[in-house]
């Protein structure tokens, strides 16, 4: 199973307490590698304000929020999910701006293997 392509997800511009949800579904055999957040804020606000609930179709792999810290790093940093992504299961996400006053944009970026 060897590394396929990274998928970019845009989660916008996501204001002070609120929060963004959306899905992506597969278009082809995949395993989901790991999963990295990149601030995109110009003033770097930092993803530990940021908290997410992530599953795959009913498999909910961070349980409860999650702060997206955790995906925030170098690729030794950041968990290795090894998430079965067979074409047509769904990706969803719900991340929260817990930051009291600053709006946060970012990417989520999926490293996708080959299945």
């Amino acid at each position: 199973m060897p590394f396929y392509t990274f998928k970019l997800i845009d989660l916008g511009t996501i204001s002070a307490g609120s929060t963004t949800s959306n899905s992506w579904t597969s278009d082809d055999d995949y395993i989901i590698k790991r999963i990295y957040f990149v601030e995109t804020t110009s003033t770097a606000v930092g993803s530990r304000f940021l908290t997410a609930t992530l599953r795959v179709d009913g498999y909910t792999f961070t349980k409860d929020s999650v702060n997206l810290a955790l995906f925030d790093g170098y690729r030794n940093q950041v968990p290795e999910l090894d998430i079965a992504f067979t074409k047509g299961r769904t990706l969803y996400y719900s991340v929260t701006n817990n930051h009291g006053s600053s709006s946060i944009s970012g990417h989520l970026i999926l490293e996708l293997w080959k299945a």
